[in-house]
Order: C-alpha cells, then sequence, then structure tokens
C-alpha cells in the first residue's frame, strides 16, 4: 500500500499490544452463517475473510466464535472454537488472512439469554438471571455459581485454541447484550452474590474473564468490545461503560472497541439507513479520554467514508477505525482510500440486506456486491471476442448488469424508457430518510460511463428496439407495473409508485394512504413529513403493518409512523370506493366512515412488467429476466439477480 495516501493518520501504523499494525483500518466481526451446521470452518468462509483481507485493513477480525455450544450458540449456523477438532479449520482461515498481510483477529462469544431453543436442541439458554429475552421470547434459567466458573475456563480454553490455530489477536464480544455485557449491565444482571449486586461485582465475570484469556494467549492483543450505550432502562450508560473500559484494560485488555446496543434495542448495534454517520464516535471518544492513553481505543458505526474516518483519529475520538458493512460492499475500500480514489469506493448504504439475509438463516450477501459469501466462486466469464448485449432497464439490476457484462468483455447497450437512470433506486429513496441509496446509485452511472457502456436514455426497450441491435443477450430489467387491485386510478387517485417516482406531485391534502405493506408505510410518512395530514388504511392488523421490511429498519419506521402527531392509522379497514374528494371505507365490524380527501394514493402492490421477456423468449434471443421484471423484491434481489445469470452465461 503506498505510504503516500490523503489519508495520513488512517493510513499509518499503530501498536496493539506488542503488535503493529499497517494501518488503522479493523474489519469489525460480522457474522456471516457460512460456518458448517457443527461450527466448522469452510471454504467459504475462508474464501470470505481471504477477500477481505486482500483488500488492504491492517486487521481482520473473524466473527464471533462460539467457546460453549451447548448453550452458546446464537444463531442456527455459528462458527465454534470449544472442541480441538475445530483448531484445524481456524488454522487455514486464519493462515489465509495473514498470507494477504492483516493481522488475523478472532472474535470469541456466548450468546447468554440473546438466544433460542431452537439453536440450542431445544435447551433452555442461560444468563446471569431469569430475565426474559425480547427478541427471542424466551426466559433464560439463571447460572449457578459452578457454572459461571466453568465459564470462565471455557473462554480460555477457546482462546488457548485461537493461538493454535495462529490467530494474532483475540476479541472478547462483550458488547450487544451478550453474555459477557449481561453480567455488566443493570438491565439483566439482577443477581446479588459475588457475581452481581453492584457496578464493582457486575465486573467480576468480565473480568475473570479476561485475565484467564489473556493468560492464555500470553504476549498476543486481547481486544475487549464494550456497549458503550445499551439504552434501555438501567441498562449500561455512558459513566458505567467509561469506568468499565478503564477496569478491563486494568484486568489486561489492550484495547476496547466501542459499540453500543443490546437486542432490545437493535436499532443501535444494527444501524438501519436512517442512522447517522458516524454517531456512535462520541461515545469512544468519551471512553478514550477515561482511558486517558492507557489503550487504544477503536470507533466504529456508520462510518463511510474515509475522511470522516481520517478525522475521528484526528479528533481524539478513536485510535483505530472499524469497517462492517462497508468492507462487503467494497472489500478495497482501504486500498482505494490509500491511493486517493475515494470516488471508487461502491458505498455501503446501510439498506441492511446483509442483515436480512441473516434472519431468514441465509449465509451473507450484499445488496451491492454479489460476490459476497460467495468468494470462491468463479466471477462472469470474460468474452474475449465483444460480443453484444442489451440491457432493458436503467434500475438497480440493469446498471449492475450493464456493468458487469462490460467488465466481463461485453459491448453493451443500455435503453432506458425514463429520461434518468435510477429507476428503483429513486422511487425507494424517496421517503424520509433513505436517501443514502443514492450513493449506489450515483456509483452505478459512474461505472457505467467507466466501462463504457452506451447508455440511451429516453429510449424504451420494446422488442422490435432491441432486436435491431442484434444482440447475442439480453438482459431484461424492465421492472413492475401497477398492479389492479380493489380501486382503479383516477381523478384524485393516483399510485403512490408514481409519487414516489417523481412522475406525480404530493397533494393537496388531506391525503389517505391505502395499503400497509412497506410502500404504503414509507409513503404515509413521506407526505406526514411534507406537512400533509395523512390517513392510512390498509386491510391487514396493525401488526401486519410493512411485514416484508427489514427487520430493524421496520421496527424504527413503525415507531416513527406511529408516534407522528399527522398519521391517523386505520387498520382492519376496506377502502370501498372513492366519490370526488370523499373516500367510503368500511371498518371493523361493518362500520362505516367518510373522510374528505384531496389525493388518495394506492399501495396496493405491483406486478412484473414481464411483457418484454416473453417478446424475448418469442424471438428465441438468449436472456436473462430479473429484479422486479422477474418478482417482486429489493435492490439487493435484482443485482444479485444480475451477477447470477451473468455469471451463468457460457465463456466464448
Amino acid at each position: 500500500m503506498s505510504r503516500m495516501t490523503a489519508f495520513p493518520l488512517l493510513f499509518s501504523p499503530v501498536r496493539l499490544g506488542r503488535l503493529t499494525l499497517a494501518n488503522r483500518v479493523v474489519m469489525a466481526a460480522m457474522e456471516t452463517n457460512l460456518a458448517d451446521p457443527s461450527g466448522a470452518v469452510t471454504e467459504a468462509l475462508v474464501a470470505h475473510y481471504r477477500r477481505r483481507a486482500a483488500g488492504g485493513a491492517g486487521m481482520v477480525t473473524v466473527e464471533y466464535a462460539c467457546v460453549e455450544q451447548r448453550h452458546g450458540r446464537g444463531s442456527s449456523i455459528q462458527l465454534a472454537l470449544d472442541e480441538d477438532r475445530l483448531v484445524a479449520g481456524h488454522a487455514r482461515l486464519a493462515a489465509a488472512i495473514a498470507d494477504q498481510g492483516a493481522v488475523a483477529c478472532l472474535q470469541l462469544h456466548h450468546a447468554g439469554r440473546q438466544t433460542s431453543p431452537r439453536f440450542l436442541d431445544g435447551r433452555q439458554p442461560v444468563a446471569p438471571s431469569a430475565h426474559e429475552s425480547w427478541m427471542f421470547r424466551t426466559t433464560p434459567r439463571a447460572l449457578d455459581d459452578a457454572e459461571v466458573e466453568a465459564l470462565v475456563g471455557q473462554f480460555a480454553d477457546a482462546a488457548a485454541r485461537a493461538v493454535a490455530a495462529g490467530y494474532a489477536a483475540i476479541e472478547l464480544h462483550g458488547a450487544h447484550g451478550y453474555l459477557l455485557g449481561q453480567f455488566l449491565s443493570p438491565w439483566t444482571n439482577r443477581r446479588d452474590d459475588r457475581w452481581g449486586g453492584d457496578a464493582q461485582r457486575r465486573l467480576a465475570f468480565p473480568s475473570a474473564v479476561v485475565r484467564r484469556v489473556k493468560a492464555a494467549i500470553g504476549d498476543r492483543p486481547l481486544v475487549y468490545r464494550l456497549s458503550a450505550e445499551e439504552f434501555v432502562p438501567g441498562g449500561i450508560d455512558p459513566d458505567e461503560a467509561a469506568a468499565a473500559a478503564c477496569a478491563l484494560v486494568a484486568a489486561g485488555a489492550d484495547a476496547i472497541h466501542v459499540s453500543t446496543g443490546i437486542a432490545e434495542r437493535l436499532d443501535t448495534n444494527v444501524d438501519p439507513i436512517a442512522t447517522a454517520e458516524g454517531w456512535r464516535l462520541g461515545h469512544a471518544r468519551r471512553i478514550r479520554r477515561a482511558l486517558a492513553g492507557a489503550a487504544p481505543v477503536i470507533g466504529v458505526g456508520v462510518i463511510r467514508s474515509p475522511a470522516m474516518a481520517e478525522a475521528a483519529i484526528a479528533e481524539g475520538s478513536a485510535d483505530l477505525i472499524a469497517l462492517g458493512r462497508a468492507l462487503l460492499a467494497d472489500p478495497d475500500w482501504p486500498r482505494k482510500a490509500a491511493a486517493g480514489r475515494v470516488a471508487a469506493i461502491r458505498p455501503c448504504t446501510s439498506c441492511n440486506w446483509c442483515i436480512q439475509r441473516l434472519g431468514q438463516h441465509g449465509g451473507i450477501g450484499c445488496a451491492e456486491n454479489p460476490a459476497v459469501g460467495r468468494d470462491q466462486l468463479d466471477g462472469p466469464a470474460i468474452r474475449t471476442n465483444r460480443p453484444r448485449a442489451v440491457v432493458a432497464g436503467g434500475g438497480p439490476g440493469g446498471m449492475a448488469g450493464a456493468v458487469l457484462l462490460a467488465e466481463a468483455g461485453w459491448r453493451v447497450t443500455l435503453l432506458e424508457a425514463s429520461v434518468r437512470l435510477g429507476g428503483g433506486i429513486d422511487v425507494s429513496a424517496r421517503p424520509p430518510f433513505k436517501d443514502k441509496l443514492l450513493w449506489y446509485r450515483d456509483h452505478l452511472v459512474r461505472r457505467l460511463a467507466e466501462t463504457g457502456v452506451d447508455v440511451q436514455c429516453g429510449t424504451p426497450a420494446d422488442a422490435a428496439g432491441i432486436l435491431a441491435h442484434d444482440p447475442a443477450f439480453v438482459l431484461v430489467a424492465t421492472g413492475s407495473l401497477e398492479r389492479d387491485g380493489e380501486v382503479a386510478p383516477g381523478g384524485i387517485v393516483v399510485p403512490a409508485y408514481d409519487v414516489l417516482a417523481g412522475d406525480r406531485p404530493l397533494g393537496p391534502g388531506p391525503i389517505l394512504v391505502y395499503g400497509g405493506g412497506e410502500t404504503g408505510c414509507e409513503t404515509a410518512e413521506l407526505a406526514a413529513a411534507e406537512g400533509w395530514t395523512v390517513h392510512l388504511v390498509t386491510r391487514s392488523t396493525a401488526r401486519q403493518l410493512a411485514r416484508s421490511a427489514e427487520l430493524v429498519y421496520r421496527r424504527t419506521l413503525l415507531q416513527r409512523l406511529h408516534a407522528h402527531p399527522r398519521i391517523e392509522l386505520l387498520a382492519e379497514t376496506r377502502l370501498a370506493r372513492v366519490e370526488g374528494d370523499q373516500a367510503l371505507l368500511e371498518g371493523p365490524g361493518g362500520a362505516r366512515r367518510r373522510i374528505a380527501c384531496g389525493q388518495v394514493l394506492l399501495a396496493q402492490g405491483r406486478r412484473p412488467a414481464d411483457g418484454l421477456a416473453t417478446a424475448m423468449a418469442a424471438a428465441g434471443v438468449p436472456h436473462a429476466v430479473i429484479g422486479d421484471a422477474r418478482r417482486g423484491g429489493r435492490i439487493g434481489d435484482a443485482v444479485n439477480d444480475a451477477w447470477d445469470a451473468i455469471r451463468g452465461l457460457p465463456p466464448a
């Protein structure tokens, strides 16, 4: 990596215990679901971390490895290091990271109360106290004294195995409400014995683990990840976190990695798209001041730009910067930043498509980087004969597909009926707090130009026009159309999609939004944010609002909707008809209501615009259908569809 850089602090060496890291960029530990069901390392996992390490981070932290699988697994598929049989796989993983020039660090973990019996073969979770987990809807069993002592040893044993596997550093996962954090937090530790009862005794278990693990790993650095605030009544607060950080360093921790949150407040550790960039840096700065140079501090939390990372170090908020999802979207973030190629970085938008996949118990993925979780696979075949391809549609899937085809050697023409590129990205970015999605649109537009794609906006992609190009392959990314619903557009009745796309104005009010899916809820929030009185009408129950949305985003969206003074929710209610400026509603039990409206916005769903796909099939043209033209989905579905389709094309 070049010594000359626009970000000299970020790419300067830094001491971590006995080690010197080449730069101050750390890959944060992130669950991938790429281990095998027994907790062993797989080739997919090795490839995933090898690719991240190749991007230039100074240290790569491997995801949470369970120290005791009978009660400690946090998901159905989790990496583990609680048995000697697992060491060989970890040795391959640690070597793959080190071979790329990064320091290999392993995070050790026990879920405590934040797990489910279904992940534990029916066993009841364990914790400091029998305090119910909101997220998993189960009450753990309180550990007895001997079990607590045994867990200290199990952390140390796993650390010794990590040393045998060749890891150069260890991180203890004491954040986000897992077992170590549960002992530290008054919210989850209700004990009155040597392991709890006051702040000093709540520190006993984390401190004992630090001491025993440090003894097991010798002079290798030990990082402790800490939630600086839990955002629940009676949880860890910034003052207690600062005191805990000092005590943990005194016990042997070589660095403190400052995060926030607990399962009850997932939005404070799995930041949704609405979360401000760099918002945790204040927490890191407070702990760094408390430590007063006793140990370096790692800052984390929606740090997307190298300039923000550089400023955080310069201002004294942190000594090192951890990147998580940003290194999924672009593993080469460090190398590009060091070389001053900031505009080339593929930006993470915090869309949480990766989190949604994990929540569905799939392997890790990324909306913008389809190779994530599949780094062991070859990408699209390079075509040296320069065949011609046509992409129909300039939304996210179409733009990403056009770039992939051009990178693979195709001569590509992209046809977009609208006068501008963006499609579904622009629609998705219109509601409040979602403007980060435009970062990805702008990145794709730049890549289209850089790869030489012939972009023709204002050109409908009909069969005759496409066939005139004599393409060897057509990528159909024509998006979706309004689904026929109970109420037809006309007069003051307008599809919500048209408003979100900018094709129709919003208002006048009052505004009635019909449909309680994600689009309907976001449209209601948009209308309220622009000052209109909004009636959100849905045939579903209130509990079913936006049910297809990603979990963390959905929780924050619904909180905002329910709290907004200009939004009235009418659940289990049908829009019977619209007469002039009057909407006639039928509610529970047949109750009828008439509402005066200036505009009625329909969010009754979309259907694939598949006419072109049918025409291509009839013409016998090799083609693939992606995104909403194939089936309703998200930006990540369209982009990953494109990668799958193009990767599946035969070589020349």
